[in-house]
């Protein structure tokens, strides 16, 4: 993730997730003096069939904003649904044939 906030104003930057299995969010928060925002999940360390998260960058100042917000600004965390890559790949390999 990147965001357009001057790096003196951010007072941090936090993933939110969940996946399926878990009853809570799960809080990552980022080093702010990165050049980037960067989360990798581990399948094989938390297996779950779908993800769900969204950002939270909160500034000095008290502000907080989400992201990703729909046309009316709630927050609405992306879902992911989760694939084995051989699988998936297999499926797709079928379809050219």
């Amino acid at each position: 993730m990147f965001t357009r906030f001057p790096k003196s104003e951010i007072k941090s930057v936090s993933l939110f997730y969940k996946t399926d299995k878990m009853k809570r969010l799960m809080e990552v928060p980022f080093d702010i003096n990165g050049d980037r925002y960067r989360f990798t999940y581990d399948p094989k360390e938390k297996p779950a069939a779908t993800i769900g998260y969204f950002f939270v960058v909160t500034l000095n100042g008290g502000s907080a904003f989400a992201t990703p917000v729909d046309s009316t600004g709630m927050l609405t965390p992306v879902v992911q649904h989760l694939v084995n890559p051989v699988e998936y790949y297999k499926k797709r390999a079928a379809y050219r044939n």
